[in-house]
């Protein structure tokens, strides 16, 4: 059945009122606001005084007759004002011509008023000059060119030129340039009275310029209005007409008021073209009475009532329908019964794909979020009877949107696709894989024994997506961090389970992504604070709340300072000092890190600067590069435009991009760096072990640094495994004629074991901190020289 309440009732009382009432008013003002429809209207107004003239001159001229002054014209004022009614006549006649050419309306219109001024400055000359009562005329040709000409300055300059007619034709008769026209009642002597003239042609003025300022402002409120309610029709129309419903409305009568697309399209009738359609000729026999007795109690009642039937197209064909009737009755206005309904058959079609839809991913066929609840609460049923546990994993893969991005989303939707393929491989037949939207899928493993069961598998899951995916001819990498959650131990409630599961799979991400953690409860914590830095994070930038130590790259042989590394801070006004593992992910999924990395380069740029302004030796400024930033198509040219902008040299910078981020595009990701290196940027390959390149796309990538890994460093001395990966690190890159840096050394030990594998640089607590400014500065005045790069290859 089509549900309807309350609401629907409210909904057509304000279609009656915002779009039937409005509709017929703005009917009844469509001659006012059309340009040609107000040149009518005035051509009216004019032909209505012109009438009002020539009857009481008539009345006037009989009672002169009879009068002791008798008819007092003379044959040649007879005539000219004759004449200068007929051309009125003839122009208010003749210029009705030009309405149709809509281009000609502004000059049809100023050169109308113009004339109309002319002939009232006439006959107020023919009609005694100064002591004329015609002058309120330029009165109304004011008021007429307020209504014709929508421009403000224009309207003031016509009214203007009405009281410089009227001061004209006062000067003339003054000066006796022209005779004055002798006139009943009127002392001649005021013809040649100064200061009478001036007063009286002062109040004209004045009220002339009252009317121009009043009757513009007036005018452009009432177009403003206007438009107002046009716009506002228009948009209820487009409204209306974009529903899938079928949505009509007619009188109490029956007679049809409205009908939307969808309705003419499906019954074929248009009730503009057949004004005589009425309510009862499209109901079917069989449901013609009990569809009228209904209306009618609408009408009585007033109230909204749910009616189904068939209704019958213009071809015949009957349409099932099911919908809604309501009454809608404003401020004495004929009132209007509304429909809204729709086809049964099309609202099934749309219920099968919509019941289909809420439980199935339809890009990737995997069940989605309801049907995943209810998967949940039957593994849990079922391990809560065979005393077993279920982990519920959660995998949002790392950096995916940059994908997107770049290489568009049908090849982001086809990767997705094959993700899915993948993950299915990983799991039993019992567990279940969904995928919850976007990027993010979970993953229910039923009736485990432990913990160490779900880990296996999120081992198995990272080492399945770490193989590249070919897609369309491009080689993607893929990553994953994941959130694990166990029932009964951290939650028996499935919306706790998911929700416990990503709030593990974040503290994944603040570890550098591409691993897996387990839910603990101090994670909530993390998940308060996390909610608290998303919103904080979107006004710091504004609020200036991030500064940029800087930490020194120093030779390992001459011991001198080779580059500061760029490292942001932000000074959070209720955490405190907040640490980039824990804002960054924010920024990149926010989309805050592309303006927020721009001013952290821009920023490092203007410090160089400084410091070279200071008399301090030219040092290289390394900024770490978020995929984002490289992914963004408008990088290289922000680069260049800092460059610029600051006044320096591609020589003095160097990005540093993790392995992992360029291994997930090779094919875009070489682009950008060589046109990064063409600008004399230096290029560091940041957290190198870590990810998965090989020695063939490292030789591809144009990179002049290779950064050991932190990780690598710390157990050199202890650890054989990491001791080795070092080593090899240190080797390849000087076959590569690459500089190897590591990075995170603290101890002399560690120090000893790279300097003795030959490692060109190192950066660490063992030399310095990160620095503000001022120290970073002082650092660099102890320094003796600064060591540069070996020759690019």
């Amino acid at each position: 059945m089509f549900q309807v309440d309350k609401d629907e009732s409210q909904t057509a009382q304000s279609l009656t009122r915002d779009f039937v009432l409005p509709a017929v008013l703005s009917r009844k003002a469509e001659l006012f606001a059309d340009p040609v429809g107000r040149l009518i209207l005035a051509a009216r107004a004019r032909w209505l005084f012109l009438a009002l003239v020539a009857t009481y001159g008539v009345f006037a001229g009989t009672l002169y007759s009879f009068s002791k002054y008798g008819f007092f014209l003379s044959h040649w004022q007879i005539t000219l004002m004759v004449l200068s009614v007929a051309t009125i006549v003839f122009y208010n006649t003749v210029f009705p011509l030009f309405f149709s050419q809509t281009r000609f309306y502004r000059l049809v219109s100023l050169f109308q008023i113009c004339l109309d001024l002319t002939f009232v400055t006439v006959l107020i000359y023919f009609s005694g000059s100064g002591a004329s009562w015609f002058w309120p005329v330029y009165l109304l040709v004011t008021l007429e060119a307020a209504v014709l000409v929508e421009k403000k300055q224009c309207v003031w300059s016509l009214g203007a030129l009405g009281g410089a007619l009227y001061g004209a034709v006062l000067a003339a008769t003054y000066f006796d340039i022209f005779p004055y026209i002798s006139m009943p009642f009127v002392d001649n002597t005021l013809h040649y009275d100064g200061l009478y003239l001036f007063l009286m042609w002062c109040w004209v003025c004045l009220l002339n310029t009252a009317v121009a300022l009043i009757g513009a402002y007036l005018m452009a409120v009432v177009r403003r209005e206007n438009q107002a309610v046009r716009e506002s029709e228009d948009r209820l129309i487009g409204f209306l007409d974009s529903a899938n419903d079928l949505i009509f409305s007619v009188s109490s009568d029956g007679a049809f008021l409205y009908a939307n697309r969808a309705w003419k399209e499906t019954m074929g009738y248009d009730p503009d073209v057949d004004p005589q359609l009425n309510i009862e000729a499209i109901l079917s026999e069989d449901d013609r009475a009990k569809c009228l007795v209904e209306m009618k109690r609408v009408v009585e009642t007033r109230s909204s009532r749910n009616l189904e039937g068939q209704l019958v197209s213009r071809s015949g064909r009957l349409v099932d329908v099911e919908g809604n009737l309501t009454f809608s009755h404003k401020d004495g206005a004929m009132g209007t019964v509304w429909a809204i309904c729709r086809d049964v058959t099309s609202r099934k079609k749309a219920q099968e794909q919509l019941f289909h839809m809420a439980h199935h991913d339809m890009l990737t066929s995997l069940p989605n979020r309801l049907f995943f609840i209810d998967r949940l609460q039957q593994a849990n049923a079922i391990a809560r009877r065979q005393k077993k546990q279920v982990a519920v994993l959660f995998l949002d893969l790392d950096r995916f949107k940059i994908i997107n991005d770049t290489l568009g989303h049908s090849i982001g939707d086809i990767l997705l696709q094959e993700i899915a393929d993948r993950l299915k491989t990983c799991v039993r037949e019992v567990d279940t894989v969904a995928r919850l939207g976007g990027d993010e899928f979970t993953i229910i493993l039923s009736s485990i024994n432990g913990a160490g069961d779900a880990e296996q598998v999120a081992g198995k899951v990272m080492k399945t997506l770490a193989q590249p995916f070919s897609v369309e001819g491009h080689e993607l990498f893929v990553t994953t961090s994941i959130g694990i959650c166990l029932f009964p131990t951290d939650s028996d409630d499935p919306a706790s389970l998911i929700k416990k599961a990503d709030i593990a799979m974040y503290s994944a991400k603040a570890q550098g992504r591409n691993n897996y953690m387990f839910y603990d409860p101090a994670m909530d914590h993390n998940a308060d604070r996390r909610l608290i830095l998303t919103n904080g994070l979107r006004r710091a930038l504004d609020r200036e709340e991030f500064c940029i130590h800087y930490q020194p790259k120093v030779d390992t042989v001459s011991g001198a300072i080779t580059a500061m590394e760029a490292l942001i801070r932000w000074e959070h006004p209720e955490l405190g000092l907040v640490s980039p593992g824990d804002f960054i992910p924010i920024a990149e999924e926010t989309g805050i890190i592309i303006p927020l990395g721009e001013w952290v380069m821009r920023r490092s740029c203007e410090q160089i600067r400084l410091w070279q302004q200071d008399g301090l030796p030219a040092v290289r400024i390394a900024v770490n590069l978020s995929g984002y930033q490289l992914q963004h198509r408008d990088f290289v040219q922000s680069v260049k435009r800092v460059l610029d902008q600051v006044g320096l040299t591609g020589e003095l910078l160097e990005f540093e991009v993790t392995e992992t981020v360029v291994m997930q595009n090779p094919d875009f990701a070489v682009a950008i760096l060589n046109q990064l290196r063409e600008l004399g940027i230096h290029i560091s390959i940041d957290d190198f072990g870590t990810g998965y390149s090989s020695l063939a796309h490292l030789k591809r990538f144009s990179v002049n640094t290779l950064k050991i890994d932190k990780s690598f460093v710390r157990d050199v001395e202890s650890n054989s495994t990491d001791a080795a990966i070092a080593s090899a690190i240190i080797s390849m890159g000087n076959s590569l004629n690459l500089r190897v840096i590591a990075e995170g050394v603290e101890t002399e030990g560690q120090l000893a074991f790279l300097k003795d594998r030959k490692c060109d640089e190192i950066q660490g607590f063992l030399f310095s901190r990160p620095l503000p400014p001022d120290e970073a500065a002082a650092f660099l005045r102890k320094g003796v020289c600064v060591a540069y790069s070996k020759e690019e290859a």
